[in-house]
């Protein structure tokens, strides 16, 4: 996903829709742990009751140091990490070129011109 220029909530505030520099839009869950669809009236009874335990205990620090907790997959994880320096090492390579070079030689070229394949009318 690109650059993220606008991001609104849906008007039951359950979904956030995201709009990028790459012309999507995404509809992500408030709540990601939340389930989709209909809960049977048990799996409702279970999941207000650990909203409340939630809600009760928030101050213990061992119930906030678990929800402070955001977990990723470690393949996405080392991915992204994997692509931030390759991204930075990309940047520091064109600010080496432009400094060492003639005036002018090497012209500076927003992110976001970059991402440009072609302009159709």
């Amino acid at each position: 996903m690109q650059r993220v220029f606008c991001v609104k909530w849906s008007p039951d505030s359950e979904f956030i829709l995201s709009g990028s520099d790459e012309m999507n839009v995404r509809i992500w869950k408030a709540e990601a742990s939340a389930k989709l669809g209909p809960l049977a009236p048990r799996q409702k009874a279970a999941l207000t009751y650990n909203k409340k335990l939630k809600e009760r205990y928030k101050f213990h620090p061992q119930v906030l140091r678990i929800l402070r907790h955001r977990h990723v997959p470690s393949a996405i994880y080392k991915a992204a990490r994997e692509k931030r320096v390759i991204l930075q090492s990309r940047k520091t390579r064109e600010e080496n070129r432009r400094l060492h070079s003639a005036t002018g030689k090497v012209p500076y070229v927003p992110e976001r011109k970059k991402q440009i394949v072609s302009v159709v009318e």
